[in-house]
């Protein structure tokens, strides 16, 4: 699985600067938000509804009308929800690292512009110096 774009950002903490937490969030970001987990789930709850209804009746997982299976996906319902907070949350942070190098680096991007200003202010002075003088 490819890494966020976000993590090759200088401002972003990765790789080995992360704690265990963050890493485990962004990789539950990143897998229970693909196309092959979804499809995977499908398919698994596919097959457990196939074998139920296809087994001989001493094979069945679930004898009362697929109540485990709805057992089952409510567990992993209330697992991801939370699981996908997480991440979220971990996403918050990156957006607020993300938002303070920005405004970091606006602010020493004013701090130039102000004293290019001051020397520009100060060459026009002395331009219109040397022109009274020349005059």
């Amino acid at each position: 699985m490819k890494p966020a774009l976000w993590s090759r950002h200088p401002h972003v903490r990765a790789g080995s600067d992360l704690t265990f937490g963050e890493r485990s969030a962004d990789h539950l970001k990143r897998t229970f938000g693909s196309w092959g987990f979804l499809l995977s789930l499908i398919g698994g709850i596919a097959a457990w509804i196939a074998w139920n209804k296809l087994a001989p009746a001493g094979w069945r997982w679930d004898t009362s009308e697929l109540l485990l299976l709805n057992l089952c996906l409510s567990i992993i319902a209330g697992l991801q929800g939370g699981a996908l907070q997480i991440a979220s949350n971990r996403g918050d942070r990156i957006n607020s690292e993300l938002a303070l190098s920005t405004h970091a680096t606006g602010e020493k991007l004013l701090e130039l512009n102000l004293a290019q200003m001051q020397i520009l202010q100060e060459l026009r002075r002395i331009r219109d110096e040397l022109r009274k003088d020349g005059t």
